[in-house]
């Protein structure tokens, strides 16, 4: 083997060796310093004193990291933008949040029925992460009616859920709606439920209503409806939310 040997700039007193063949330098326990740049294919050894490394020059997968014993880490201490870095191998993270995903619909427009119950337009599919999560249904908007009151309910496919029990003869809903006491006004509706579908499989979730009497019901305007510039006959929009909840943060009491 080939070798250059190097006394250090200060008192000679440390030997640096060069494979004259391979090009390999030992450097035993020294360090190497330089206000230049150090350029090579492959570096190894510990990262434990690298700064400044950019998150941007970071890519391809994770190995499996155990982050069950991180502590103190606070937002102040991220900065930048992630690259694409696939996590699926991360073990011993537990959820740090609720909200998994939301789906939601949203009708501008107006819309009308009667008779027995009856889509209102506003429908969402969700397909939860887990058998174990919980949906949260939420809807809201205004409704206008002979001023009488709604009955109105969810339905996922074509059956109605978050509904009521068994109660005579009586209808069973998710929730009810007074309405207005003239024609020339409308009344807000909101009404909600968290359900345990135990699936995987895509949902769908529909708001359904039924006017008192089997009269009609007009969403998102008030009954008589007048082309006036009145507040009492402005048209609104209506809302309906599917939010899919972590199971280990969410409990439901019966």
């Amino acid at each position: 083997m080939a070798i250059s040997i190097f006394g250090t700039k200060a008192n000679n007193t440390d030997i640096v060796v060069k494979d004259t063949a391979t090009g390999d330098v030992d450097l035993s326990s020294g360090d190497v310093t330089t206000t230049g740049t150090v350029t090579g294919n492959l570096f190894s050894g510990s990262g434990a004193s690298l700064t400044a490394l950019q998150s941007a020059q970071l890519t391809g997968a994770l190995p499996a990291v155990d982050g069950s014993a991180l502590t103190s880490l606070t937002s102040a201490n991220l900065s930048g933008a992630l690259p694409a870095i696939d996590g699926s191998a991360l073990t011993g993270i537990s959820s740090i949040g609720t909200i998994v995903k939301v789906a939601a619909d949203e009708i501008t427009a107006t819309a009308s029925g009667s008779g027995a119950f009856s889509d209102t337009g506003l429908s969402v599919t969700i397909t939860p992460a887990s058998t174990s999560n919980k949906i949260l249904l939420f809807t809201t908007g205004s409704i206008g009616t002979d001023r009488n009151t709604l009955a109105a309910r969810f339905v996922q496919g074509s059956t109605a859920t978050g509904i009521g029990d068994p109660n005579g003869s009586r209808l069973r809903v998710s929730f009810k709606i007074r309405g207005p006491h003239d024609n020339n006004h409308s009344a807000l509706f909101s009404g909600s439920c968290i359900l345990s579908p135990s699936t995987t499989s895509t949902l769908t979730y529909k708001v359904q209503f039924q006017a008192e009497s089997n009269g009609t019901w007009y969403l998102n305007r008030n009954w008589s409806f007048n082309n006036s510039s009145d507040a009492s006959h402005a048209v609104s929009s209506s809302y309906l939310y599917a939010i899919e909840l972590d199971s280990s943060n969410t409990t439901i009491s019966t």
